[in-house]
């Protein structure tokens, strides 16, 4: 069978069994020989000799144009562009119109090395020709929209100024897919590891495992393995982590619990032990090959790529939604939807950004620069993808460019590459440029602990975006040591709840709306008090129309979760608290802060809490939490709380 889809008239001469069938363009009978030579040497896939025959074949008859087009597939073949396009020029200067293919395979052979007019030129010639082939006729066409595009990228590129992360983190052996934390203390990475017979090039092995390497300052420590019960003698890879760095999917190929060839598992990690991996499972797992996950900030949201029939074409992006995680930690996920923006092509390596409205993925049926291009598409209002964007030149070259991602705060992008400085494939970094950033993600964490023992709790923590009433986040903290990381997209006001069993929940508010300094990263840990009488809570999250006490419906979902704890806790009273700052009168404050706190009361008598259960008072403005200096200050003042009054 034919190795090459380039010269299909050699399918057809080196299959007749008899030389005295064939009819060649020239006589000498030991041309001719060599050249069957280098025929039966290509069935059996040896390039180099069937090379040695067709050079031979030459030497005796330089005009024998079959030898020179299939002298051109072989150096295909080996990955020899250079020699691949001379000897094409070869065979056009010795008849122009005897293979019309050849000048779309020429064309071809310039674009792959990225000269872009020479192939522009190669392509309009060939598309010049008559009695050309549809399929060619119309990838000609494509590949023309590839070159001007191609041209005009380079006119204007882009800026790329790319790093190596040092020796740290790259080996002499090849390194790729990066994974991040949101903080940048974590990076997970793959290590192809090759092991060579001695003094020869003959390798013996190929392992493909998972490294991490974590920073000290600016500084990358040392990569080791992530963990035995990770890493096997198989190969695993194409790894994509949470935000906080506790989930972690991947591919890993041929296992005993596959569904298919290639699957998608995932592992979780408490402290610094990551579990047994766990295949995903159906729907997302098929008799198909599955590969390259790219999981949300929060875990809950799943892009990968399948080659599945019912896709639109031969590798397409699939996502997927987490339903549950059961008792035995096995998750459920919603049956897996095509993304609007596949080609009839292949679209691989998805990365979603920690704002889960940034998608860059690579592609080789859309507009670019010939082979693999990175592009991005973003989230818009109703929910579907825009119009993706090629990242443009140099991020994209003539090369296959894949496995992109980039930080939380969206400045700083990670790709591994072969064709910059480094030993093999390396991972660098490079500044995004500001036009094809995503937006801003800060991020909060910290510790969930005991307020009396300092102890770790395990705790539910629950992002809310109050304008959209959706659920950003939800996530436990680490049940070792306590730990958290929840990332905080720009631009939206957030209810931040945290809760756990026989504790009352911490509720805070953070608005990413302007505030460039609340914006930034934060560090702080959570003290949880069990529920006991006397107990204090703010609720940061219930708003009410100024100078009024008409609540407002932002304020629902803080109130639905002190419903909750009621629900949960059926002996549990308490005394709903109204507070003011000190603008006004002192009546008007009094009366103002007690009919908050009433409304607060009728809402949760409404949902059907026991009214027996609830009394409220108004303080005005005698118990601030600070002076009434600033706005801000003021702001802190005027809250509402509640206080346990009785739990048995």
């Amino acid at each position: 069978m034919c190795r090459s889809i380039f010269i299909l008239l050699f399918c057809l001469l080196i299959g007749f069994p008899s030389s005295a069938q064939k009819k060649y363009t020239i006589k000498s009978k030991r041309a001719i020989k060599n050249y069957e030579l280098a025929a039966e040497a290509y069935r059996y896939m040896d390039n180099p000799k069937a090379l040695s025959y067709l050079e031979e074949a030459l030497k005796q008859s330089p005009e024998f144009i079959e030898a020179w087009l299939f002298k051109a597939d072989v150096l295909h073949q080996m990955g020899n562009k250079k020699l691949e396009i001379e000897a094409y020029q070869k065979a056009i200067a010795i008849d122009v119109n005897y293979f019309a293919n050849v000048h779309f395979n020429l064309a071809n052979a310039y674009l792959s090395i990225g000269a872009y007019e020479k192939a522009l030129q190669k392509y309009e010639d060939f598309l010049e020709l008559p009695k050309i082939s549809g399929r060619n006729k119309n990838l000609a066409l494509k590949r023309i929209k590839n070159c001007q595009f191609a041209i005009q990228a380079m006119a204007n590129p882009v800026d790329f100024k790319p790093v190596n992360l040092g020796k740290s983190v790259n080996s002499s052996f090849d390194e790729y897919w990066p994974s991040l934390t949101a903080d940048e203390s974590l990076l997970v990475f793959t290590r192809l590891i090759s092991e060579k017979q001695q003094g020869t090039e003959v390798i013996l092995k190929r392992q493909e495992d998972f490294y991490v390497s974590h920073r000290n300052d600016s500084l990358w420590m040392p990569a080791r393995p992530l963990s035995a019960i990770i890493n096997t003698e198989n190969n695993e890879g194409a790894q994509s982590i949470t935000a906080d760095g506790k989930y972690m999917y991947f591919t890993a190929c041929d296992r005993s619990d596959s569904y298919g060839r290639c699957d998608i598992y995932y592992t979780v990690r408490e402290g610094d032990i990551w579990s047994e991996p766990i295949n995903v499972g159906r729907p997302i797992n098929t008799k198909a090959w599955e590969a390259q996950p790219s999981i949300s900030a929060d875990g809950r949201e799943l892009y990968f790529v399948s080659n599945r029939k019912s896709g639109k074409g031969n590798m397409d992006i699939w996502h997927s939604s987490l339903l549950e995680i059961l008792s035995d930690g096995r998750q459920r996920w919603t049956q897996p939807t095509n993304l609007m923006i596949n080609s009839a092509n292949n679209e691989m390596s998805p990365f979603i950004h920690a704002g889960n409205q940034y998608l860059v993925f690579s592609s080789d049926g859309l507009t670019g620069m010939g082979a693999y291009d990175l592009f991005k598409t973003e989230r818009q209002s109703d929910g579907n993808w825009s119009e993706p964007e090629n990242l443009g030149y140099p991020i994209n070259t003539y090369s296959d460019e894949m496995g992109l991602i980039i930080n939380a705060k969206g400045s700083k992008a990670f790709f591994s590459s072969d064709r910059l400085q480094g030993k093999g494939k390396d991972i660098f970094s490079f500044d995004m440029p500001i036009a094809i950033q995503p937006k801003s993600v800060s991020w909060l964490k910290g510790n969930v602990l005991d307020a009396k023992s300092k102890k770790p709790v395990t705790a539910s923590l629950l992002l809310i975006d109050l304008q959209a009433m959706d659920t950003i986040a939800h996530i436990s903290s680490d049940r070792k040591d306590g730990s958290y990381l929840v990332c905080l997209p720009a631009g939206k006001e957030y209810l931040f709840s945290v809760s756990a069993p026989n504790y009352l929940f911490y509720s805070d508010h953070f608005a990413m709306l302007n505030d460039q300094e609340k914006s930034k990263p934060q560090t702080f840990n959570i003290y949880l008090n069990r529920i006991e009488k006397g107990r204090e809570i703010v609720l940061r999250n219930v708003f009410f129309e100024i100078d009024s006490w008409e609540i407002l419906d932002k304020s629902k979902m803080e109130l639905n979760r002190l419903f909750d704890l009621l629900i949960a806790q059926p002996k549990l009273r308490i005394e709903i608290a109204g507070h003011t700052d000190n603008t006004g009168s002192e009546d008007h404050n009094r009366l103002l802060s007690a009919n908050r706190a009433k409304e607060v009361c009728n809402f949760l008598i409404m949902k059907g809490i026991n009214a027996e259960r609830l009394t409220f008072k108004g303080y005005g403005a005698s118990q601030p939490v600070t002076d009434n200096i600033s706005e801000e200050h003021r702001a802190l003042n005027r809250r509402t709380e509640f206080r346990v009054i009785d739990n048995e």
